[in-house]
């Protein structure tokens, strides 16, 4: 073999020394390194994932929830007639004093409730309601009638009858009488309130029972009455049926309207006619100086 060069020798030796005197761990530390990095990466992105979560404020979306409006409106108009029915239970039980609102959303235990809401019933619902009445800022139950109690009662009764307005319903009266049913049994029981029951819709009437007016019908009458059968006829065929048997009906039953009398006519006056010219002179008076001679 040939010699080699003693130039590269000594950059074979040369090269052996400056690998020897740089440490080879340089590498393994470098991937220690990267991999503690890639550690501390993925430790941040999972801190920075966990805070996002919790500590940034949620976005808040653009659409509009008709669910959760339905449902509050719902709530509004239940809330109202749960205060309607309340106050008409005290109104039943003898309680005419009105409240605040405070006071009502307190007896129906229903202190918790939104502001607006609050605000719609005070200023707008409570108010525009036709079964409340506002007094002072206050509210109160507002019933068909004004009674209190069984003498007020029947002064709504005859007051109906004199003013032609006929009877009154008796579930109106037990909206608005305190023990109305216990008062309408025993004014009629005495003799002071009729009762007439609908065929249309089988609700009650009560009538104040004029007894200035009663008179004695003998009963075999009201058993032919009972027992008569007139329907489908009119007054002519009633008429004409009492005619037949020697009964002469009684005519013009009906309220007659009163005359309105008659305005005169005032007479037309005449104008006067005056002569124009003068022919009411004596033609002996008038002269012609045309053919005077001088």
């Amino acid at each position: 073999m040939d010699k080699m060069d003693p130039k590269l020798l000594k950059e074979h030796a040369s090269f052996k020394k400056r690998s020897l005197a740089t440490p080879s761990v340089e590498a393994r530390k470098s991937k220690d390194k990267s991999k503690s990095g890639k550690d501390d990466s993925n430790k941040k992105s999972q801190k920075r994932t966990f805070n996002s979560t919790f500590s940034q404020p949620k976005k808040t979306s653009n659409t509009f929830d008709y669910k959760t409006v339905t449902l509050r409106t719902k709530n509004r108009f239940a809330v109202l007639a749960t205060i309607v029915d309340e106050m008409k239970k005290r109104h039943l039980c003898g309680e005419f004093d009105p409240l605040s609102l405070d006071e009502i959303l307190d007896r129906i235990k229903y202190t918790d409730i939104d502001p607006n809401d609050k605000s719609w019933l005070a200023n707008q619902a409570l108010r525009e309601n036709k079964k409340l009445s506002v007094k002072g800022g206050k509210f109160a139950f507002k019933p068909v009638y004004n009674m209190k109690n069984k003498r007020q009662f029947l002064d709504v009764l005859q007051r109906h009858y004199n003013d032609g307005l006929g009877g009154m319903l008796f579930d109106d009266v037990e909206e608005s009488l305190p023990s109305a049913e216990r008062i309408v049994r025993g004014t009629t029981g005495k003799g002071l309130v009729l009762t007439v029951t609908r065929s249309t819709d089988k609700k009650i009437v009560l009538f104040h029972n004029d007894v200035q007016h009663s008179m004695d019908v003998d009963e075999k009458f009201k058993e032919l009455w009972r027992h008569s059968s007139v329907e489908g006829m009119g007054e002519s065929d009633i008429e004409k049926y009492l005619f037949n048997h020697g009964i002469s009906a009684m005519k013009d039953s009906a309220l007659r309207k009163p005359l309105v009398a008659a305005q005169k006519k005032k007479p037309i006056r005449k104008k006067k006619q005056f002569k124009v010219q003068n022919v009411h002179l004596d033609q002996g008076l008038l002269k012609e100086f045309n053919n005077v001679q001088k």
